[in-house]
């Protein structure tokens, strides 16, 4: 994915992670990829990881994989257009369009992923499940930057899906939810990961500046 520059001072419109010094695409002063974000760069990051949890899974196909990563692409490439046209910010209007076409995206990884189900209208997504798609999607975008190896990119993956085994099994332990000190734990948890992400995408950098993305 290609890095694009936004006029924001704080919080970007679209998740690009800056590649490493060497990569040929960014110099080595540029800032590093935050999860500091507005919500439609939420949306993207945490809709590449459902796609990426999903394809991992065998829920989806290669093809319907590459089509949907291929509709997310066009998205952040819409958003870019938008920001160029608005001076280095979304419109209300255009922001309501994007927002739209994430919902429709969204709609649709579900129900590929579900054998053409239609996804439920009221969803009650837990925050661990949140998390673990934005993980999942700084994850797939930071190698897809070559920020990550493959093998560096599959290390994190699995402790990612150790995390999610354990939301599984205290979930299980209480009853189909987790207490709040469960809920804390894997907080915690998902909070190291996420630092370990960035400090792995960007060894030079340091610390993120934002750790807990919820």
């Amino acid at each position: 994915m290609t890095p694009v520059s936004f006029n924001t001072t704080a919080i970007p419109e679209t998740y690009a992670p800056v590649p490493k010094p060497g990569n040929g695409v960014q110099s080595a002063d540029a800032p590093a990829d935050t999860v500091q974000l507005s919500p439609a760069a939420l949306r993207e990051v945490a809709l590449t990881g459902r796609v990426a949890i999903n394809g991992e899974a065998g829920n989806l196909t290669s093809g319907q994989t590459q089509l949907l990563y291929g509709q997310i692409s066009s998205i952040h490439q819409q958003i870019a257009t938008d920001l160029q046209a608005g001076g280095g910010t979304l419109s209300a209007t255009n922001a309501q369009a994007i927002q739209q076409s994430q919902n429709q995206l969204s709609g649709t990884t579900y129900s590929d992923a579900h054998n053409g189900a239609a996804p439920p209208a009221d969803p009650n997504v837990p925050q661990a499940t949140a998390r673990e798609a934005l993980e999942a999607g700084r994850i797939a975008l930071n190698e897809k930057a070559g920020n990550l190896s493959s093998g560096q990119a599959q290390q994190l993956g699995s402790e990612l899906g150790t995390i999610q085994r354990q939301v599984a099994t205290d979930e299980q332990a209480n009853g189909g939810t987790l207490s709040s000190t469960g809920a804390q734990a894997i907080n915690q948890l998902q909070n190291q990961l996420s630092q370990q992400i960035h400090e792995t995408a960007h060894p030079a950098v340091g610390s993120e500046p934002i750790v807990n993305a919820a």
